[in-house]
């Protein structure tokens, strides 16, 4: 059964996808968004836990800027979707960490002060950093800087301490890279714009507040959102698509298509997939996440930064661990220290992180599974112990997130939240009319996935 036609269709309600559907409906496009979750957001989502709002994959909003800043992709993206900056309530990181067993920086939203830093613990580095800095302020990296340089080959040009090297990389890597060991100097320089020349903030009353106002315009402008209904097939001939099918087994046409699901994914709806998506990578890099839930904030217990970035190594490795999960990398997510954040509800709340192993962790029947949480959990609590004993003793409940949650919940065959590492930065697919947008485009983060949706519509649609 066929229903009515569209300009676009948009497979899927990510922040790409959201961002997309409400830039065409600003110039009166007939546009339709199919979610086969009933709540919008992708993996930037939220769902209800006792009554408590929780955010499903929110650490922090990197590119943070103020206002004066212009060309800053978060002021860009603000103008692109007619919203004001009061409408996302950011608040700014206190500071954060990046610790090391040999070495310590402190990372805020003033770089000036982050070099300084960097310069006192490391003298020799201070030249070589400073040219790698201006390597990076003059790059076009959101541009048209091509992909396909060695990250780790460029910055080693610049710096020779491989201990600095490594606490630069973490957080980056951590926020922004699906690549194992290295990362494409592109995405390095995207990064390090976003974390360290800019700063992390959080939206005060975290992402629903920004999703629930975005998806109002896009109705409001005449636009779909269906939600509890995902595309399950895309069909055409001559290499165009011509329609897609719901969950519902309703037929529906458009004229374009952008998908936000991942590039793999995408390609498993097409009757002729394009075979640069059905081509790509699996992604290689997962990560296990716990939300500790706590009896009282979290600064109570001396935590003052907004996160920590521990390596319980003097060298990082970014790359899947033998087992299933690796104890050396911990990310402490700490919601409530955030200036301006102190009494919302998420400020009981610890989230940390560890990268882990996604092959392993999908290939786990139900009681393996269920007992290897068990265990992580377990560890988890001692490390906890180590560092804040009096902590681990507050925690009233915990939830986890595993390769295997991101699989079951966003559709993610290889369940890494940062996709294929071979990533289609033009967005434009063999297929005419079908576009990629989203973490497998290229563009990563909440800001990031957001100018995705925009940059792939102004680029193919206008």
């Amino acid at each position: 059964m066929s229903s009515a036609s569209y300009d676009v269709i948009i497979i899927g309600a990510g922040l790409s996808g959201l961002s997309a559907a409400l830039r065409l409906s600003h110039f009166g496009r007939r546009v339709a968004v199919f979610e086969r979750h009933h709540f919008p957001g992708g993996l930037n989502s939220y769902y209800y836990r006792n009554g408590e709002l929780v955010d499903v994959g929110l650490h922090a909003l990197t590119n943070f800027v103020s206002a004066k800043e212009r060309g800053a992709p978060l002021n860009t993206m603000l103008r692109q979707l007619r919203l004001r900056r009061a409408e996302l309530g950011l608040c700014p990181q206190n500071y954060s960490l990046i610790e090391f067993p040999s070495a310590s920086l402190r990372l805020s939203n003033d770089f000036n002060e982050f070099s300084a830093a960097l310069s006192r613990l490391f003298p020799q580095e201070a030249a070589g950093f400073a040219s790698l800095v201006e390597l990076i302020r003059q790059s076009d990296c959101y541009g048209t800087m091509p992909p396909g340089r060695s990250a780790r080959e460029q910055v080693a040009a610049h710096i020779s301490s491989p201990l600095l090297r490594d606490m630069l990389f973490m957080p980056l890597m951590f926020y922004g890279n699906p690549c194992v060991a290295d990362m494409d100097f592109k995405q390095f320089c995207i990064m390090f714009h976003s974390i360290f020349l800019e700063g992390m903030g959080r939206p005060r009353k975290g992402m629903k507040a920004i999703i629930d106002r975005i998806v109002k315009r896009i109705r409001d402008n005449g636009g779909e959102l269906f939600l509890g209904n995902g595309i399950v097939k895309l069909r055409g001939q001559e290499g165009r698509l011509q329609e897609a099918q719901d969950e519902r087994g309703q037929w529906h046409r458009a004229r374009n298509f952008i998908s936000c699901i991942g590039a793999s994914e995408t390609a498993a709806l097409c009757s002729e997939p394009p075979p640069e998506l059905e081509q790509s990578r699996h992604g290689e890099i997962g990560f296990f996440e716990s939300i500790f839930y706590l009896d009282r904030p979290a600064a109570e217990f001396g935590l003052q930064a907004s996160t920590i970035f521990r390596s319980t190594r003097d060298e990082f490795h970014f790359a899947p661990p033998t087992g299933l999960v690796d104890f050396h990398s911990q990310v402490y997510c700490l919601p409530g220290n955030y200036i301006g954040c102190e009494d919302i509800p998420a400020a009981k709340q610890l989230r940390l992180t560890h990268l882990a192993n996604p092959k392993a962790w999908l290939e786990l029947e139900e009681t393996e599974y269920r007992q290897a949480k068990a265990e992580v959990l377990q560890k988890q609590r001692e490390i906890l112990a180590q560092s804040w004993p009096r902590l681990e003793q507050a925690i009233v409940a915990v939830e986890t997130q595993t390769p295997q949650t991101i699989r079951r919940y966003s559709g993610r065959l290889s369940g890494c939240i940062y996709g294929s590492p071979d990533k289609l930065h033009r967005g434009k697919t063999s297929c005419q009319n079908l576009i990629l947008s989203g973490s497998d485009q290229g563009l990563l983060g909440i800001v990031g996935t957001l100018i995705s949706g925009i940059s792939m519509v102004n680029q193919h649609l206008f």
